[in-house]
């Protein structure tokens, strides 16, 4: 019974990943940049006029909810680049 439900949640993390994987990087971006919980994507645009002004600017955060963003910075020019274009 423990072999076949390992197996069931195995095969269904297996099953789940490749949706996470092919999410775009701007979409994680904003869940939290939506104006409520941080600045919304449109004010970034306003304050930051490049993609490289953005990276820079999450960088320099010092929100702790940025710290796991910051560690990753081609998933933050990816984000940016998506948001610029």
């Amino acid at each position: 019974m423990k072999t076949n439900l390992l197996a069931i949640l195995t095969l269904a993390a297996v099953a789940i990943t490749p949706s996470l994987a092919s999410a775009d990087a701007a979409a994680t971006c904003k869940g939290c940049h939506n104006g409520s919980v941080a600045p919304a994507v449109d004010a970034l645009k306003a304050k930051f006029k490049t993609a490289d002004e953005l990276v820079a600017g999450a960088k320099a955060s010092t929100n702790p909810m940025m710290k796991p963003m910051q560690g990753d910075e081609a998933k933050l020019k990816a984000a940016a680049a998506e948001i610029y274009k």
